[in-house]
């Protein structure tokens, strides 16, 4: 769902029941939250095991590791949680539609188009088969990362129009 970049992606909306329409997927905000769990739940693994090698070696594990490593961990799971409730808040309100012309991103309120001579590129990306991600190259030489979304064959299919054959990479 990540999208970087400026330039000449303007702030217009859509026309209404226009273009084909994708949205984030529910099994990979799980998968996100799934990992950020484990994420936390390795932390802890951490803390503990410095918490105990300060307690049988607290010559070696001094007082200044203990609590540099502890603040830390603390530091990377709030940073980490907090970025991962406002990817969930802007996710459930996300879709990207697809006309013949432009591509529509919309996020609750805010809208940009990036409209068809601003695309320079596209680019499939593919693990084990199914597609991960798909690179859209601006003319601007800035890139939008599409990802994550449910039908993401779907989506690759819509994109193809509008970039010539020669300009699209991965199939």
């Amino acid at each position: 769902m990540s999208k970087q970049g400026g330039g000449s992606v303007g702030e217009t909306g859509p026309t209404r029941g226009q273009g084909a329409v994708f949205r984030v997927g529910a099994d990979a905000l799980r998968r996100r939250s799934r990992n950020q769990a484990v994420g936390a739940v390795l932390s802890l693994l951490l803390a503990a095991v410095i918490v105990l090698a300060h307690g049988q070696h607290p010559e070696t594990y001094n007082d200044v590791l203990l609590w540099s490593v502890l603040g830390f961990l603390v530091l990377i799971n709030v940073i980490g949680y907090a970025r991962h409730r406002r990817y969930r808040r802007l996710a459930v309100r996300h879709l990207l539609r697809i006309g013949d012309a432009e591509v529509h991103f919309e996020t609750g309120d805010g809208r940009s188009v990036l409209h068809r001579g601003d695309i320079a590129a596209i680019r499939v990306f593919r693990r084990r088969g199914r597609i991960r991600h798909i690179q859209i190259m601006r003319t601007d030489d800035r890139g939008i990362r599409l990802e994550d979304y449910e039908n993401m064959m779907g989506l690759a299919d819509a994109l193809k129009p509008l970039v010539p054959s020669a300009h699209w990479q991965g199939s």
